[in-house]
């Protein structure tokens, strides 16, 4: 499995299907997620100079064309110069834009696409996304101990089930936006209308309460997997220092050195938390799809 993020000022898309930024992309890939957001634009005098070589190229070119026999067609030549013109010009008054997202296949593809507009959901994707990216780069490392592959689809597949319980959220806020203004509007009212009203309000809460936990629970389990991946790294490293270390020592001193069967004990320690912390997260999400 894999999950293709695309994020400009407006909206996040996060989809099975390839999304992408119009324009000046700059991506970034790690396990099975591709994260792609809007390069720096480009400045207008780069523009300007882009314009102009492109505008000399097409005038060269209409000039071979003539030269080399077209003479019968210059009004076809100038009019197809004249079109690549305009496009130029068209492409150089954007080019300092950011660039917006792309979904291509939304529309054949529409639930394996996930739309984030709201503020609120988005900086929420936001943290878990960096929450993902932290387990993402410690799997490199992990590779002995689970399969990348499958660890690279089961983070996918977190990150994936994240998008969707926010889009579900945002949903769900518009859904609570609309019922607490109709009951400011109608306070002090008892009907049978105001009392449907505080029935939904209540249900609308209860969906609030049980998407936040759902987002909980992952965060919980991403940040558990990070921390283990990370500790592991760290006591490996500090392992296999002291076994160079220990092996240094021991052609100057005949003493037991006991440090390096310590680190060895809490690398064991880290191991088992990094397989019971995938184990966990595979339980939850895997095999969703």
């Amino acid at each position: 499995m894999k999950v293709w993020i695309a994020r400009d000022p407006s909206k996040t898309a996060v989809a099975l299907r390839p999304v992408d930024i119009g324009s000046r992309p700059h991506r970034r890939e790690w396990g099975s997620v591709v994260d792609v957001t809007p390069g720096p634009p480009m400045t207008a005098k780069a523009a300007d100079r882009r314009a102009k070589f492109q505008l000399l190229l097409v005038l060269m070119a209409a000039s071979y064309f003539c030269t080399a026999g077209g003479g019968a067609y210059w009004w076809l030549i100038l009019l197809a110069s004249g079109a690549f013109m305009m496009a130029i010009f068209a492409a150089s008054s954007k080019a300092g834009e950011p660039g917006k997202v792309v979904t291509p296949e939304l529309g054949h593809y529409p639930e394996a696409h996930r739309l984030l507009t709201g503020p609120q959901e988005r900086s929420e994707f936001d943290r878990l996304l960096k929450l993902a990216e932290r387990v993402g780069k410690t799997q490199p490392a992990l590779k002995r101990l689970v399969d990348p592959d499958e660890a690279g689809s089961l983070l996918a597949e977190a990150v994936w089930e994240g998008a969707k319980s926010l889009a579900r959220k945002e949903e769900i806020r518009a859904v609570r936006d609309d019922l607490k203004r109709h009951a400011l509007e109608g306070s002090g009212q008892v009907s049978r209308s105001r009392l449907d009203l505080l029935q939904q309000q209540q249900r609308a809460n209860a969906l609030w309460k049980e998407v936040d936990a759902e987002l909980d629970k992952l965060r919980s389990h991403l940040s558990t997997a990070a921390e283990a991946g990370e500790a592991f790294i760290r006591d490996r490293e500090l392992d296999d220092t002291l076994n160079r270390t220990e092996k240094a020592l021991a052609k100057l001193s005949t003493d037991e050195i006991l440090g390096s069967s310590l680190a060895s004990e809490q690398l064991a320690d880290e191991t088992n938390a990094v397989i019971q912390a995938y184990r966990e997260l595979n339980e939850l999400y895997g095999g969703k799809r």
